[in-house]
């Protein structure tokens, strides 16, 4: 009986094997292990562990560990935000012994975080690419449910251990751990202390960060969840460049319905924000949201998750139903800090120059849309699209009004296109064309 079971598991164990490598078959267990041998090896690299401190005066005191998951050169380690939250000090260690300081960022702490993803970007003084290696990442909307992942982490503070299991569901949201909610549910056995570290494919790349369990004991009871791979490159990249996540901002409220008589959900526009890209865009209250870019979104969550994955300056269609009818709205999405800077800028270009500017639908340019009394003789006429102000080239409304600040609010020169042909404007000052 024991030989029969033996012969059952190494068949299974075989068959496995030829699924997960598609056309290539394999002849012994011994072979579909070294994937996840591969794959362990080449992940332990590019994972930390992260010991946290309370830090007063000279004295620290221990307070909770941590992973951490080198993504970048130069030692920059994407960990969780719940994770540093709870001390104020920081030592990294990597996975041959090595330990590092943590570098101060720019704003004077430790890390820089986006409490809305749970993502926490910190950085290794006198960091060595060799010793802390960074990850390669795959591509986290390739992955499939069924799939071979691997976890690599500090549970319990039991440095680089190795667990696996597989894709149980993707894009779960309200679920309740952070305000943007797009994750990767697996069976993959995370504990405390795993949270930071990476959840690899067979490949050995990242696919995700492990970030929370689902349990009533506060231990792994089957279910995992992790931040997707291109969720962690989006935030990490903005807290690099900008030192903040620069989000799309629709500018329009919305409330769950309970359907449209067919048995699916709707959300409703109870509130659409004055100045904002929906109103500009023509977004009513009453409007029922249908699908963005062809995705139903029938929950706050699908709708946050939807607009939050696409970066600012990226195109939306917005398919909305009003008064039993469909209609596709396109707009553009604006962080909205710079939206509402670049909206007084074009109060003010309206009071100095008579001119007012829209956003060119088909690339993003700045496009003069009106032109009042006092405007007339600047000899820009509506429809004109910038193409450059002050010798500075303007691709998009946003590169108009950059330039436009750096400039002190003054035009001196635009080209503009005009049918087929480019036409230069000079203005001596404002509200004047020089002759």
């Amino acid at each position: 009986m024991k030989r029969t079971t033996d012969m059952i598991r190494i068949s299974m164990l075989a068959l496995t094997a030829v699924l997960a490598a598609g056309t290539r078959s394999y002849s012994s267990p011994d072979e579909f292990n070294r994937y996840f041998i591969n794959a362990a090896e080449a992940a332990k690299r590019s994972v930390v562990n992260i010991v946290i401190y309370q830090k007063s005066g000279k004295r620290l005191r221990q307070v909770a560990f941590g992973s951490g998951t080198v993504v970048r050169s130069g030692g920059f380690i994407v960990t969780n935000h719940h994770v540093v939250e709870k001390g104020n000090y920081y030592h990294i260690i990597s996975s041959d012994g090595s330990r590092y300081s943590p570098r101060m960022m720019p704003d004077g702490g430790y890390y820089q975080a986006d409490r809305k993803t749970d993502i926490a970007l910190m950085a290794a003084e006198g960091a060595d690419d060799e010793k802390l290696r960074p990850i390669e990442f795959e591509d986290s909307n390739g992955i499939s449910e069924g799939e071979w992942v691997i976890a690599v982490g500090n549970p319990y503070g039991l440095n680089q251990s190795i667990t696996s299991g597989i894709v149980s569901s993707k894009g779960r949201d309200n679920i309740g751990f952070t305000d943007i909610e797009d994750f990767i549910q697996t069976d993959t056995p995370i504990n405390p202390g795993n949270s930071g570290g990476p959840l690899v494919n067979l490949r050995g790349r990242l696919v995700g960060i492990n970030t929370a369990i689902r349990s009533s004991s506060g231990g792994f009871q089957g279910i995992s969840f992790a931040i997707p791979s291109n969720i962690v490159r989006q935030v990490t990249s903005d807290l690099i460049e900008f030192g903040r996540v620069r989000r799309g901002w629709l500018g329009f409220l919305v409330r769950e319905t309970e359907g449209d008589g067919h048995g699916k959900a709707l959300l409703e526009v109870i509130s659409v924000t004055k100045d904002s890209p929906a109103e500009a865009a023509g977004i009513r209250k009453g409007d029922m949201v249908r699908e963005i870019d062809g995705n139903r979104v029938p929950t706050l969550g699908s709708l946050i998750k939807c607009v939050a994955g696409k970066p600012v300056g990226s195109k939306v269609q917005i398919t909305i139903s009003r008064g039993g009818r469909l209609d596709n709205i396109s707009m553009v999405l604006r962080e909205k800090k710079s939206y509402m800077t670049m909206r007084r800028s074009a109060a003010g270009l309206l009071d100095a120059y008579g001119i007012e500017l829209e956003e060119n639908s088909g690339g993003g340019e700045a496009v003069v849309c009106n032109v009042s009394p006092s405007g007339y003789g600047l000899g820009l006429k509506r429809g004109d699209i910038i193409v450059t102000l002050n010798g500075k080239k303007t691709p998009t409304i946003e590169d108009f009004f950059r330039v436009l600040d750096r400039s002190e609010n003054r035009i001196r020169i635009v080209s503009v296109k005009r049918d087929s042909g480019i036409y230069e404007i000079k203005f001596r000052e404002a509200g004047r064309r020089e002759e």
